[in-house]
Parts: structure tokens; C-alpha cells; sequence
């Protein structure tokens, strides 16, 4: 009933986690090998999967579509080999994938490691109508809502939960992979905002600042230029305010821009409440800090947006001492400080700015 359904190249030191993790709730895994030199289809036989090759032809879409074919199951999971499938219990994925009335499921995704999750189509009949569409940041999203369209069919919600670790380490061999790849493809796909958002990443990554700026001021006029905008367009504006933070430019502008326009983005409204204190206005600050501070990140459903979870906790709680510390109101100060220290025992400054707190407030 339940194929898993990957391509890989190399991954000797990620695959045998990522099988572990599907062995027991998937019925077939097919890999597609795309050029490995190490150990990776050893690997993958190990765990019975069914190996195929495909040579790199620079086409993501094109190699995923390879090993959709070889699927013979009724349902597909796609998954990387930097990916881990949280324990399920196996009956209840034949409890879902048995409902006729649905075409795809999501599962929770963790992009990287320290994040919050938002939903991933990762769960689909197999059906030749369901394809991946993209030389790079593939998907198959739009042909999944298409069959949903036609046949009267509905998209569920998983409790499937899958983890990332690929962010991890040394990321210069993706980067230059990826950067001319995203540029054809943005040829092809001008208006797509997160391609034009990933190019500014890689190139960054790459030491390329102004390749980086430019790719995303692109991406920013796109966006002023539309009706509507999604949660997703907020990524360029993140990383250009950043940006023009660390040359010591004035984001002030860009920044208001931004609020207007994703006024629900938690990253965003974190700037916002940083610049705020930066520039003394500790009482403007606090709310905001503090509405972050009150949220549960395992809560937040980011709509296709990872937040860093530490903006809800230890990067809110150390601004708040220190803003509350500035505006004389020493016992605020002094909880928020030892919030700070619990999530980072480590931290000497937070343990020294604590017990001076402490000290003013006359406890040992």
C-alpha cells in the first residue's frame, strides 16, 4: 500500500538514520541514485530497498519523477536521506491511507534543527498525474491540488511528523550546486519569490554580498507589485534587513514595509522589538517581547514558516531583563534574567547579570 519514495547521491552518513526510521511504516522503499561514490547504495540494499540509478542530469523534478515510476505502492512518502520519520504506529497510517476521499496528506515539518515546524505535502496517491514540477526546489504541490480539483478529493492533515537535519555543517558544496540551478529555473518561474529568496541565500553563503542583495531587492519589487502576498514572501525581507543591519545601514524604511505587510510574522516582530530597544525605547520594547515570550513554539503553525524557537524564550527573555533592568523595574528584571540562565545554564553573563540584579534587590 505505502511506498517511500527518494533520490540520493553520497549520503552514506545520513541514510541508514533516515531507512531506520521508515522500514517499519512504509511497505517498499525506492531509492534512486544519482551518482554516489561512497557507500550509500550499500546502504540502502542493507534496508531492502529496491536501487536504482539515474545519472545527475541537473533536474531535481526529473529524478524524483524517476523513482515515483518505480513505486508500485497505492500511496507515496516522499522523504530525503537527511530526514528522519518521527515513530508512528503502523496502524494508523493504514487507517488514513485507506480514507477514499482523500488525495494527500500533510505531515509537520522540522526544517532544521532548533525550529519550529509548519506543514509539508509529503503524503500522495500514486497517480501519474502527480508528478514533480522544477530543476530545483521541486513540487509536485500543484499537480496534487489539481487531481484534488478533478477528482472531488481532499488534502488531510497527518500527525506524521518528519525531522531535517541537513542544515548541519558545511553547506558550500550545496550552494554552489544550487546557485546556477536557481537561476535557470527563475528564468523559467520569474514571479516565484522563494526561489529568488534562495539565491540570495546561496550567494551569501557563497561571499557574493551584492549577488545576495541584489537577488533579493528583485524579490522585494515583486512583491510590492503584487495584489496579495503570502507568509512565504517575508523571507527576503527578513534577510535584507538583516543584511543592511550587519553594514551598519538604516533598515528603518525596509522595516516598516514589512510590518505592513506581514504583520503576523514572529521574526519580523522580533526586529522590530530589537531596533526598539537598540534605540531606547525600552517601553515600546517590552509588549512585544513579551507577546513573544508567552507563546509556546511547539504551538505556532508558521503557514510554510520555520521560526528560530529561541524567539520565543531565551532570545526574548535576556532583552526583556535587560529592558526592564533600564527602566528601573528590577524584579521584572530579575525573572527574566534567571528565565534567560535556565535556557542557557552556560551563559556567565546571564549568571553575572542576574546575581547583580539580585544584589540591588537585596536577596543573597
Amino acid at each position: 500500500m505505502f511506498s517511500a519514495s527518494m533520490i540520493v547521491r553520497n549520503e552514506e552518513k545520513f541514510l541508514g538514520g533516515c531507512l531506520a526510521s521508515i522500514k517499519d511504516v512504509v511497505d517498499e522503499i525506492i531509492v534512486v541514485d544519482t551518482g554516489s561514490n561512497d557507500s550509500t547504495k550499500e546502504i540502502a540494499l542493507e534496508y531492502g530497498a529496491r536501487v536504482f540509478d539515474f545519472p545527475w542530469n541537473g533536474d531535481f523534478a526529473a529524478a524524483r519523477n524517476e523513482a515515483l515510476s518505480h513505486c508500485r505502492g497505492q500511496w507515496v512518502l516522499y522523504i530525503d536521506a537527511d530526514e528522519r520519520l518521527r515513530p508512528i504506529d503502523k496502524s494508523y497510517i493504514g487507517e488514513i491511507l485507506s480514507d477514499v476521499g482523500k488525495v494527500a496528506y500533510t505531515v509537520m515539518f522540522y526544517p532544521i534543527v532548533g525550529y519550529t515546524a509548519y506543514r509539508e505535502y509529503r503524503i500522495f496517491r500514486s497517480d501519474p498525474r502527480i508528478r514533480f514540477e522544477g530543476v530545483i526546489h521541486e513540487s509536485m504541490v500543484s499537480p496534487i491540488f489539481n487531481v484534488a480539483r478533478e477528482d472531488g478529493l481532499e488534502i488531510g492533515e497527518s500527525e506524521l511528523v518528519v525531522d531535517h537535519l541537513g542544515y548541519e555543517g558545511d553547506l558550500m558544496h550545496k550552494h554552489k550546486r544550487n546557485v546556477p540551478l536557481l537561476r535557470d529555473q527563475i528564468e523559467n518561474d520569474p514571479e516565484r519569490i522563494y526561489l529568488r529568496w534562495q539565491l540570495g541565500a546561496a550567494l551569501k553563503g557563497l561571499g557574493d554580498i551584492d549577488g545576495a542583495e541584489g537577488a533579493w531587492m528583485d524579490a522585494i519589487e515583486i512583491t510590492r507589485n503584487k495584489e496579495t502576498v503570502g507568509p512565504e514572501d517575508s523571507h527576503p525581507y527578513y534577510d535584507m534587513i538583516r543584511l543592511m543591519n550587519e553594514g551598519g545601514r538604516d533598515f528603518s524604511d525596509l522595516l516598516t514595509e514589512s510590518l505592513k505587510l506581514f504583520p503576523d510574522n514572529y521574526l519580523i516582530t522580533w526586529t522590530k522589538a530589537m531596533k526598539l530597544m537598540h534605540d531606547k525605547e525600552f517601553e515600546d520594547a517590552v509588549p512585544l517581547f513579551e507577546s513573544l515570550a508567552s507563546i509556546e513554539p511547539e504551538s505556532v503553525d508558521g503557514e510554510f514558516l520555520a521560526y528560530n524557537a529561541r524567539i520565543f524564550d531565551e532570545l526574548s527573555y535576556e532583552p526583556l531583563a535587560a529592558c526592564y533592568f533600564k527602566l528601573g523595574r528590577l524584579e521584572e528584571s530579575e525573572k527574566y534574567y534567571a528565565l534567560a540562565l535556565r535556557c542557557a545554564p552556560e551563559n556567565q553573563e546571564y549568571r553575572t547579570k542576574l546575581k547583580f540584579v539580585s544584589a540591588l534587590l537585596n536577596k543573597p
